[in-house]
């Protein structure tokens, strides 16, 4: 028995096809979020949107931001020096621990967002509702940049460039994500 393999221009394709459409799709999620909070805070219903007393904590926003930034950053220079030939599963597993805090701080955040939900109006349900979503996100980040890990460590192809490729667009995505969330709800 014998197992068919795509070309490696095939398989390049076929993730870089395949990532853009998740990245799509999963924009829309992300959306709702983003429309949930433009909306309850125009309509603003007796004053609740926002009630007094809850905050987030600033810093774990602000940590969570810059660590999913760094691991962008990392995965980005992960695929240009595959693509330049080096070997780059040090760096992906960088990338994973990386991403492994900052679901871990994501989650607490979540768990433990230094206010009531149950008296935070709709702001915290729109906060906690991202938060949840968005750590289940970066432990996604986390499993795939593990696997990406793994396969590049163990035998380095030319397809661990184009799944490294996807990797790296995701984890950019999220870095995106976060950014706009942590202007708009610890900023703004």
């Amino acid at each position: 028995m014998s197992i068919e393999t795509e070309s490696p221009v095939v398989n390049e394709r076929n993730v870089f096809v395949g990532t853009r459409l998740f990245l799509a799709a999963d924009a829309f999620l992300f959306l709702a979020f983003l429309f949930a909070y433009a909306y309850l805070r125009a309509l603003d219903s007796n004053g609740m949107w926002h009630p007094s007393g809850v905050n987030p904590s600033t810093g774990l926003g602000l940590a969570t931001t810059v660590i999913v930034i760094a691991a962008a950053a990392v995965a980005f220079m992960a695929v240009r020096q595959a693509r330049a030939g080096s070997a780059a599963a040090g760096m992906a597993w960088g990338v994973v621990a990386l991403l492994l805090v900052a679901a871990v701080l994501a989650f607490v955040q979540t768990f433990n967002p230094g206010f009531s939900p149950n008296f935070s109006g709709g702001f915290g349900s729109v906060f906690v509702g991202f938060t949840a979503t968005y750590a289940v996100h970066l432990l996604a980040a986390v499993y795939w940049s593990e696997v990406v890990a793994a396969t590049a460590a163990r035998s380095p192809s030319s397809s661990d460039i184009a799944d490294a490729a996807g990797l790296s667009a995701f984890v950019i995505f999220l870095a995106c994500v976060m950014t706009i969330a942590f202007v708009l709800v610890y900023l703004v």
